[in-house]
Formats: structure tokens, sequence, C-alpha cells
């Protein structure tokens, strides 16, 4: 009985987490839907608007690893260690990771075409950066380890194989597509009523719808087979339940 149960609750965790893929999917085909459905400009103050041009800034940052011009960057420095798992026959093949340091800075910039240019709010959007730094380095060190000021206690039974270090920027005077809403001051940001998308991105638009496509079938993908998986053990619960299986 207590299998049966298990494997029915394990089913429906399995369904649970597809349908939260799906929601996912749905927000990601949104994206796609909210890039078609803008033609031109809308100058009404939270009309949708998307802007394809030259990216300018008059006060660059210098991104903090491939040290880059730009108006953002993300940094990360992301730990991949091993955990022991006594519990399993292949011990010491539990390959996890955490982020140890992250940092984001924006600059005010403006999207120049021939048209002239417009200022641009990126703080709070989601940014489609051009991936600069993708370093790994295998851990050499003793127990005690900083990694960009930070210092990382090491758990018991866990080994530290290395860190990735991550970096992606928005150049300055690079082409650059933005999506997002007509703001009350004539800049562009993110819609108030949370459901329109707001995004910053290095590629053009139809590299980045091309891209977002890819990941909202990936994510189909996913979705269909967890809802796959958890049927068949709630198939499996059901048919112990009813004597068809014997679980020992």
């Amino acid at each position: 009985m207590v299998a049966t149960i298990i494997f029915v609750l394990v089913g429906v965790a399995l369904w649970v987490a597809a349908g939260v893929v799906l929601y996912f999917r749905g927000r990601t085909r949104g994206k796609v839907a909210a890039m078609g459905a803008v033609e031109a400009a809308s100058l009404a103050p939270g009309g949708l608007v998307e802007v394809k041009g030259t990216l300018r800034c008059e006060a660059p940052l210098r991104s903090e690893m491939a040290g880059e011009t730009c108006a953002y960057y993300s940094s990360r420095v992301i730990r991949e260690y091993v955990r022991d798992d006594h519990d399993d026959d292949d011990v010491g093949s539990d390959r996890r990771s955490e982020t140890i340091s992250h940092s984001e800075r924006f600059a005010p910039f403006s999207v120049e075409d021939a048209t002239g240019g417009v200022a641009v709010n990126a703080e709070g959007d989601e940014v489609d950066a051009k991936e600069v730094v993708d370093r790994f380095e295998r851990e050499t060190a003793g127990a005690g380890i900083t990694v960009a000021g930070a210092t990382i206690s090491l758990g018991r039974g866990e080994r530290t194989v290395g860190f990735r270090h991550v970096e992606g920027v928005l150049p300055v005077d690079a082409p650059v597509y933005v999506l997002g809403a007509m703001q009350e001051d004539g800049t562009i940001g993110a819609a108030g009523d949370g459901e329109r998308r707001f995004i910053v991105s290095h590629r053009s638009e139809e590299a980045l719808g091309e891209q977002i496509g890819k990941d909202a079938r990936l994510l189909g993908l996913v979705a269909a087979g967890l809802a796959v998986f958890g049927l068949v053990f709630v198939a499996v619960g059901i048919a112990g339940a009813t004597g068809l299986i014997q679980f020992t």
C-alpha cells in the first residue's frame, strides 16, 4: 500500500512539474507573439513599441571580467562541486553547482536609428546580453577558498571541481533590439501591467525570435516527457492498488 501511494504521489508531482514547465513555455511563446504584434512605434504612454538601431551610451561601463565597454553587464562566478552520496552505489557522482558571486550593472543608454534616438530605461528588464566570457577554472587550492571576495565554506563530503566565470554585456555602438512600453517621459521601459514583455537584446529581431522559438519547443518537449513519466508512475500505482502488480 505504501509503495502504491509513493508511485501515485510521484506521478502527480511530475504532472505538477509539467504544468509549471508549460506555464513558462506559455510565457516564452508570449514573447514571440508580442514581437510579432508590434509593427510600428506606439507613441501613446503605455503603448507597446519596438526599436532597432545602434546602442549609444554617454557614460559607458567597463565589465568586470572582460573589460568590455558596455551599457550593461552581468558577471557570475559559479562553483561546480561534487557531493558524496552514500545512499548511492556510485559514490561521488552527484555533481552540482551554485552561484557564489553575481554582479549586474546598468548605464543609461539610447537607441539611435535613421530617424533619431530614444532613451531606454533598462533596469528591471530581461536582457539578452552578448556572452563575452565563459571560462572554467579547475580548483587546485585547499579547503579555504575565496573567490570574487566571497569565502566558501565547504560542506562535509563536498569537493570543489572548479569555478565557471560567465559574463554577458550590451556593447556600445553596436546593434540592439528593444521591445518595451512607451513611458510618460518619452523613454522606453517596462509596462506597468506586468503582462507585456520588456526585452533588450544584442541580437536582431529575427535571430532573437528564432532563439525564443527553440526555447519554447524545448520546454514543450520537457513538459511532454514529464507528463508521460507521471502517467507511467500513476498507472503503476493504480495497478498495484488493484492487485495487477505485486510490490515486494
